[in-house]
């Protein structure tokens, strides 16, 4: 039998967490909007009873990232295939994301970022399939707190029994990015995305505050750590 592993857990939602199970609705319906009918319980949900795990998204956060990665670990031990594909466009992901999923995961995971130049990568979909069906959750939430939970985000899932062709178009277009247009995030990889990665811009005041809370929700001053500092981290 496999212990729960905890990998973090301060100010966290978990599968196990009173605000995930104040969270749990009704799965009669494809449609997640955001607000209090948030994609993350969905996700865990899925994950925990899948057979493969697939996911497309524009862009990892740390913040996205610990949500699930505890779940992530116990289903990687027990033999479930985990392949993430992701941006690199304007450095919205972080690296700090990365090693977090290289750490908890190591070869459990094959981690890639989408490898063709100056093409915009914006897909937000987390695949799953299950012992004789599957799901597909596709809309707009990114891996971050505020995509997963709180925020306004519109998400649909797409049931592989019940909708064939359109699950397979999605999961055949995800083959294709995977296997020929991307690059495997090995260790170097992660070394020269760390070193030339800068905190852009355009990051929005939510994900700093999520981010940046000590354990009574109180925003702490913003320090992110820079080239050789975040390897170190972890």
């Amino acid at each position: 039998m496999i212990d729960k592993v905890d990998i973090v857990t301060k100010d966290i939602i978990t599968s196990d967490s009173i605000q995930f199970k104040e969270a749990m609705l009704d799965y009669d319906s494809n449609c997640s909007t955001g607000d209090k009918d948030y994609l993350l319980p969905k996700l865990a949900a899925s994950l925990k009873k899948a057979k493969t795990i697939d996911m497309a998204v524009g862009f990892l956060m740390e913040s996205g990232v610990k949500l699930l990665i505890n779940d992530l670990k116990l289903v990687a031990q027990s033999g479930v295939r985990i392949r993430i594909l992701t941006g690199n466009y304007l450095n919205i992901t972080q690296p700090q994301a990365l090693y977090l999923v290289k750490e908890a995961l190591g070869d459990m995971v094959d981690l890639r970022f989408y490898n063709i130049k100056n093409k915009s990568f914006h897909p937000k979909s987390y695949i799953f399939e299950y012992e004789g069906d599957g799901d597909v959750f596709i809309g707009s939430s990114n891996m971050s707190n505020s995509a997963l939970t709180s925020g306004i985000e519109w998400n649909y899932r797409i049931n592989k029994n019940k909708n064939l062709e359109d699950f397979k178009h999605f999961k055949d277009v995800f083959e294709d990015l995977f296997l020929n247009h991307s690059i495997i995030i090995d260790d170097d990889e992660l070394r020269r995305y760390s070193s030339v990665w800068k905190r852009p811009k355009i990051f929005n005041t939510l994900e700093k505050v999520e981010d940046n809370k000590d354990e009574y929700g109180i925003v702490i001053p913003l320090y992110e750590p820079r080239g050789a500092q975040i390897e170190a981290r972890y």
